[in-house]
């Protein structure tokens, strides 16, 4: 989405500002105290005024009226937390970005949650300092945040960037207040539930937890305490019958066992990485404090993480509920009355639902109601607030409004509108649909008496959505080596004897160099290293770990041997990579594959499968097919994202809501012929040169099915297919050559088909029939 900007700040010979703008330096002759602020017969303290206001507080834009001021809100109001809503392309993450580099720029670390790459780009800078200057924007102030900022994003359960795990038993329950530790391990009961896949309403979930709960603390007293996930699944495992019956009150035993056997498979697969891949959660590492945050003197941490290298809805929900209670428990050891971290959630809807109650929503909910006492500033981001629990909303104390144009979304904020702005509450409604992107009305009764029209400043940096291509691109770049270093460095503490640790502990002298720790001494490299460097040739692996290229390739081809790894041509070389990551990077497959989740099931599949057998002529003549095999596979696909302006009816124009509608939308394209994809649920796919005047009007697999995240190593795709596919300038040039549109982005999305080996006796060969795995009609490729 393209950013809107404010017009420049005009420089009138004669202005009011408000009266606490000018430094006391400035002498009472260059200008006059009136009731209204301060009357400046000076244009450079005017813009005297402005800079100061600006360097002192959190610049967001400009206000819509005549003469424009800057908007700014005070540091400390964010403690009573800021929303942000628009419908799509409103603008609302480029506001919420705004405020995320002001608080860089005043020095306070962020915790960014991005479920879609649209927050990655805070690491990438604006490169043009001529257009920031004729955006209205100080380019001495862009510069000021790059050398200020370090962004880092964070990629859970994935080596695309810096991985990151969360295991939901946390290991210092004991240093938390009686009060508090009750609801923390009320919390951890309530995340392992629903990581077992339990909808937390249900009765049995309930149960579970009461059972959990109970056992956390009972090990707790016992000074017995879970160090993580698996000690507390063993020792569930181990309970005997007697064990057992003691929490029959609140469970069926026998549910109890079920219960534990899914808790044991949640340690086998690629959902392991989700507790053990990279650096454990941690919330001084986010916020780059301490001697274990891998923190660069002078710098303010940004860290991003991205959860789209989750596979499933749930995961994320975990994840984010894990992350919001070690923020809750920290803050109850690190109190504060002024602000300290910003802790802010892009498209918070999914996470924090009115009826549904996702693992996340309690820890939210309780984090809002808390986090201003401690100095945890929060800021939320939706397009949907009727999908947003108005509990939750009620904790906000700062709103920016951008444009609503559903009656749902009206209604749901018209009550908080009324109760901050009773006398402009009409106008303000009326407005909400007619407002254009980057315009927003800000209600703040802490910044402002009145509500106030803004008109978003441009970015610092760059605002573009990133897929995992480009951000394992950063990573290789900036984070990898740095945190790979941090990571093996906590390995080694961890692995060292316990009379090591705690003599490491009880000194005063400084941790090693980073560049200087690589594997355990007296021990070889071995998988995991290759993991964390996800590919190496010989001689980068020798290089890392201090070995010779000779000794470098036997360990790599043991792993080999031992179907642990596989390897490419690379030019000259050979690069290997672990198997266990799942990942392709023989096709450049460095990261999770989005895939459309089968529609058709096997057993529906092998039923439409025999009616494509061909039967004896007259019943009499020939043989019948028979049905050899069946394989679920994928087809690929190239997703085209792109931007279209299409003109409103005269209806709509009279209502205000412009001349155009700026949509975001895709279409589909085969990877090979340059042909558009259509999807009908009832005739299936089928593909089109060009089927419609406008490109947001094609019909294909956008709202029709739900998207999973998959590792590529765990699919069976066509890998010629891959390699011969369309590049990614082509397809844009192709469709901006023939539709009225703007690409911003390609991606691989895969189709998922069933492949039908049908053959007769005694004949050689088979024949293939192919089927869409949505609709499970034939597909012709």
């Amino acid at each position: 989405m393209a950013q809107t900007f404010p017009p420049q700040i005009p420089d009138p010979p004669l202005a009011w500002v408000a009266a606490d703008t000018l430094p006391p330096s400035v002498p009472h002759s260059a200008h006059e105290t009136g009731f209204y602020g301060t009357l400046c017969r000076d244009s450079s303290l005017i813009e005297m005024a402005y800079m100061n206001k600006i360097d002192n507080n959190l610049w967001l834009g400009r206000s819509r009226t005549e003469p424009p001021q800057p908007l700014t809100l005070k540091p400390k109001s964010l403690l009573r937390h800021m929303m942000a809503l628009g419908s799509s392309g409103s603008g609302k993450t480029v506001l919420s970005k705004v405020v995320v580099e002001e608080c860089v720029r005043h020095g306070l670390p962020a915790i960014c949650v991005d479920p879609q790459g649209d927050l990655c780009s805070l690491a990438l800078l604006a490169e043009d300092p001529e257009a920031l200057a004729a955006k209205g924007t100080d380019p001495a102030l862009a510069h000021a945040f790059s050398e200020k900022a370090d962004v880092v994003v964070f990629t859970p359960a994935s080596r695309t960037s810096v991985a990151l795990s969360a295991d939901p038993v946390q290991t210092d329950l004991d240093k938390l207040p009686a009060r508090e530790r009750v609801y923390a391990l009320s919390a951890t009961a309530g995340m392992i539930v629903s990581l077992l896949g339990y909808d937390l309403d249900s009765d049995d979930a309930a149960g579970l937890i009461a059972v959990f709960d109970r056992i956390l603390n009972q090990a707790l007293q016992d000074g017995l305490p879970m160090r993580n996930l698996a000690d507390f699944s063993t020792l569930l495992h181990a309970m005997d019958d007697g064990a057992r019956e003691v929490y029959s009150r609140y469970l069926d035993p026998k549910k109890l066992d079920q219960a534990s056997r899914r808790l044991a498979r949640l340690d086998v697969g690629a959902r392991r990485l989700l507790f053990h891949e990279g650096l454990p959660l941690d919330i001084d590492l986010l916020l780059g404090r301490g001697t274990d945050s891998a923190a660069i003197e002078g710098k303010t941490r940004v860290s991003v993480i991205y959860l789209n290298t989750l596979n499933s809805q749930e995961d994320k929900e975990f994840f984010l509920a894990a992350l919001t209670e070690r923020l809750y428990s920290w803050m109850l050891k690190n109190p504060s009355n002024q602000p300290q971290a910003l802790f802010y959630v892009d498209e918070v809807a999914p996470f924090i639902p009115p009826v549904r109650k996702p693992a996340c929503k309690p820890a939210l909910n309780l984090l809002f109601k808390q986090a201003r006492k401690y100095g945890i500033c929060c800021l939320m981001g939706t397009q949907n607030p009727g999908d947003v629990d108005y509990k939750a909303m009620a904790q906000f104390g700062t709103w920016a409004l951008g444009r609503l144009t559903t009656r749902q979304d009206l209604a749901k904020i018209q009550p908080t509108v009324k109760a901050l702005a009773p006398v402009d509450t009409d106008r303000i409604m009326t407005e909400l649909p007619a407002q254009t992107p980057g315009q927003f009305i800000l209600l703040s009764p802490d910044n402002f008496d009145t509500p106030e029209p803004l008109a978003v400043r441009w970015l610092y940096t760059r605002h573009e959505t990133l897929d995992e291509r480009r951000i394992h691109a950063l990573a290789l770049e900036r984070w990898l080596t740095r945190f790979g270093e941090l990571e093996a460095r906590l390995e080694q503490r961890e692995d060292a004897p316990e009379s090591e640790s705690a003599v490491k502990e009880n000194t005063d002298e400084p941790p090693a160099p980073l560049a200087t720790v690589e594997s355990e001494p007296g021990t070889s490299p071995d998988l995991k290293d290759l993991e964390r460097m996800i590919t190496a040739t010989a001689a980068e692996f020798a290089q890392k770990h201090g070995l010779s290229e000779g000794q470098a390739r036997r360990i790599l081809n043991d792993l080999l041997s031992k179907g642990l790894a596989e390897r490419f041509k690379d030019g000259r070389s050979h690069r290997y990579w672990s198997l266990s990551l799942g990942l392709r990077p023989d096709l450049g497959l460095l990261g999770p594959v989005q895939t459309l989740m089968p529609a058709v099931t096997r057993e529906r599949a092998q039923v439409l499968a025999e009616t494509y057998r061909e039967r004896r002529t007259l019943g009499l003549l020939g043989d019948d097919e028979e049905l050899e095999e069946l394989q679920l596979e994928y087809r690929l696909t190239l997703r085209v994202v792109f931007q279209e302006k299409i003109k409103h009816g005269l209806w709509k124009r009279l209502l205000g809501h412009g001349e155009y509608a700026d949509l975001i939308e895709s279409v589909y394209y085969h990877p090979k012929r340059l042909e558009i994809l259509l999807f009908d649920p009832q005739t299936g796919v089928r593909f089109h040169q060009q089927p419609d005047e406008h490109a947001s009007k094609i019909v294909d697999f956008d709202g029709a099915t739900q998207v999973v995240r998959r590792s590529p190593g765990e699919i069976h795709f066509n890998e010629q297919e891959w390699r011969e596919r369309h590049s990614d300038e082509t397809l844009m040039e192709h469709l901006q050559n023939r539709f009225p549109a703007r690409v911003t982005a390609v991606e691989p999305v895969f189709l998922p088909v069933w492949r039908a080996l049908l053959s007769k006796p005694g004949q050689p060969g088979m024949r293939v029939v192919t089927l869409d795995g949505l609709s499970g009609n034939p597909l012709e490729w």
